[in-house]
C-alpha cells in the first residue's frame, strides 16, 4: 500500500534541488571564464599502434573485419548512425 509523502519531505526535496541549480549555475558561469584553446595537440615518443604505409591493407585483418560486420555491401560496412539517440 503507497504511503502518502510528508509536507516535510516534499520541502527537503525543493530545498535539494534549488541547490543543485544554485551549484550548476554557478558551474556554468565559472565555465565562462575558461578560455578555449585553438589547437589541440599531444605528441608522443613512441605510439602503440603499427599501421602499414598505407597502400594495401592486411588480407586477413581485413576478412576478419568484414565477417564480424553485421550489415556490409562488397566492399562497405553498412552502419546506422545515431542509433543510440
Amino acid at each position: 500500500m503507497p504511503t502518502e509523502e510528508k509536507p516535510e519531505s516534499i520541502e527537503k526535496q525543493e530545498k535539494i534541488k534549488k541547490e543543485a541549480k544554485r551549484i550548476l549555475d554557478k558551474f556554468a558561469k565559472a565555465l565562462e571564464k575558461v578560455k578555449e584553446k585553438d589547437e589541440y595537440f599531444v605528441e608522443r615518443d613512441e605510439d602503440r599502434r603499427k599501421e602499414g604505409d598505407g597502400k594495401e591493407g592486411e588480407s586477413d585483418f581485413r576478412k576478419l573485419f568484414f565477417e564480424n560486420a553485421p550489415n556490409k555491401n562488397k566492399d562497405f560496412i553498412l552502419a546506422e548512425r545515431g542509433n543510440w539517440k
